[in-house]
């Protein structure tokens, strides 16, 4: 499976909302820093049980929480991902719509860390300085 494959793999489990084919893709060792897991009082999440425990506590929050990867840029091990967000809070029906940038690190053919920015700017920042 190619590193492209691999990515889009794990963002269209993370929206069937199927926990356990994500995490077939991601390292024991990952570690999440999400914008929206501050929104839940926790701004990193470690190993495969903390990145259940995010997607646990963000479906509670979301009803619809849906991600697409519209642009992959690629440097060594590392890659910069524009993603496409459609969200709906469970109980203030507020929708959120727009993109989102992840910088992932893969590591033995699994996503070993992630990194979100809401600027497109800072996200490419943080890849140059990998």
């Amino acid at each position: 499976m190619t590193d492209e494959e691999l990515i889009h793999r794990a963002y269209e489990a993370w929206s069937r909302r199927d926990v356990d084919a994500l995490l077939e893709v991601v390292h024991p060792d990952a570690v999440a820093r999400p914008i929206l897991g501050a929104n839940l009082g926790v701004s990193v999440y470690h190993g495969r049980d903390g990145l259940r425990e995010w997607f646990r506590d963000l479906h509670q929050e979301w009803e619809a929480f849906e991600t697409r990867v519209t642009r992959i840029d690629e440097r060594g091990p590392c890659a910069l991902l524009t993603i496409d967000v459609h969200a709906r809070g469970r109980a203030s029906g507020v929708a959120i719509d727009g993109e989102l940038y992840h910088l992932v690190e893969l590591r033995d053919g699994m996503i070993l860390r992630l990194e979100a920015f809401r600027d497109r700017d800072a996200a490419m920042a943080a890849l140059d300085a990998t």
